[in-house]
């Protein structure tokens, strides 16, 4: 059976609380703005969890990736390139909180595992009671599209196939979330509708110039959430008030996005890649220094295709390997650091970025070496 688009009256009336008022995110996309209600009392640990994502700018420049037609839109786990981004660690179950998988609201995504979900979630297409929990845990639902719900019912029709390293239901064109931002809507009400935009830019000038981080970070939110059209010098100040607050995270984060939607004509982009570069450069130098216990192996020295031996190239085979093999025990080490919440928030935020930093290592040394053995191959 197939529903009308607007949301059924039982859905308007969920998660109202009496007394807390619900918080909201905003989600700008490619395909326009939606507004997400949180389950803030009902599934308490999946709101801190999502919002932990919210607040570190990790949902912008991911995608879309799966799209089941009359089921569900899932996201927030692949970048534009269909790499998976690194996560948290995952958080329990929560299913059983009395919220039906309707259509319309929003649930983490997980694996068989039903303590497993992580950054990812999904907007429900259709009525989906059958992912509720019953004899088993079900997928936690922890809010709703309160407005914007055509926007995922678009994506909801576009066509699907096989993509990068996922097999079937990637949309073409991929649809990616620009960014998701809390929405204050008091806070946004004493900036005036017309122009505000602009008048928000002026605030956050404002805000830099009286040397007030916080008031910048929290007026860049308001300008994200009100999806705030892509901005260089924005997107830049938000880079070096993260840097200065000590949130590498979010400062990549912003980074990666600017260079993902700007031209490399303009001036703004060799900015960001630099700062990026320098960003990273400092975040492997010191990371080793802030995590105890974990220690980084270093990459092999790949062969070059054109001039080496086949015993070079076995040789350089079992090196590659081994290196998988201990940066997997490597990341394994840094996993148990970043869950673990005994330790100092700098510790963990530094083994963040230095997991983030391995995969993108062990991406860059197997696409190498397969890239030298088709040199070698192609020797005859």
């Amino acid at each position: 059976m197939t529903l009308g688009r607007t949301l059924p009256a039982a859905l308007l009336s969920l998660l109202a609380g009496n007394a807390v008022e619900a918080t909201e995110v905003a989600v700008c996309t490619d395909q326009g703005r939606a507004v997400i209600e949180l389950a803030d009392e009902q599934a308490p640990l999946h709101v801190a969890n999502f919002l932990r994502y919210v607040d570190m700018g990790f949902y912008s420049g991911t995608v879309f990736h799966r799209v089941v037609p009359d089921f569900v839109v899932q996201g927030g786990g692949f970048d534009r390139q269909l790499r998976l981004r690194t996560t948290l660690g995952p958080v329990a179950n929560e299913s059983e909180n009395g919220i039906s998988n309707a259509r319309g609201t929003v649930a983490a995504a997980r694996t068989e595992d039903p303590n497993s979900a992580t950054a990812q979630f999904f907007v429900n297409l259709e009525d989906n009671t059958p992912l509720d929990a019953g004899s088993e845990p079900g997928y936690t639902v922890f809010g709703r599209v309160k407005e914007g719900i055509g926007v995922f019912d678009a994506i909801g029709r576009l066509r699907t196939g096989a993509a990068g390293p996922l097999r079937a239901d990637v949309p073409t064109p991929l649809v990616a979330i620009k960014s998701v931002a809390r929405f204050d809507a008091d806070a946004l009400d004493e900036v005036p509708t017309e122009g505000r935009e602009a008048a928000l830019k002026d605030a956050i000038t404002a805000a830099v110039a009286a040397d007030d981080r916080n008031a910048a970070l929290r007026l860049i939110g308001q300008y994200r959430a009100i999806c705030g059209a892509d901005d260089t010098e924005v997107a830049l100040t938000e880079a070096r008030l993260a840097l200065e607050a000590q949130d590498r995270r979010r400062a990549l984060f912003a980074l990666e996005e600017l260079l993902a939607t700007t031209p490399e004509t303009d001036p703004a982009y060799a900015t960001a890649r630099g700062m990026r570069d320098e960003t990273l450069a400092a975040a492997e130098s010191g990371a080793q220094a802030r995590i105890s216990g974990c220690a980084a192996p270093t990459a092999p020295k790949l062969p070059d295709g054109s001039t080496a031996s086949q015993d070079d190239m076995l040789a350089a085979q079992r090196e590659v390997r081994a290196f998988v093999a201990a940066a997997e025990n490597y990341l394994k080490c840094l996993s148990t650091v970043i869950d673990d919440e005994d330790r100092e928030a700098p510790e963990r935020n530094a083994a963040v970025g230095e997991h983030n930093r391995m995969i993108a290592v062990m991406e860059q040394v197997a696409a190498g070496f397969n890239e030298q053995i088709h040199v070698f191959k192609a020797r005859g």
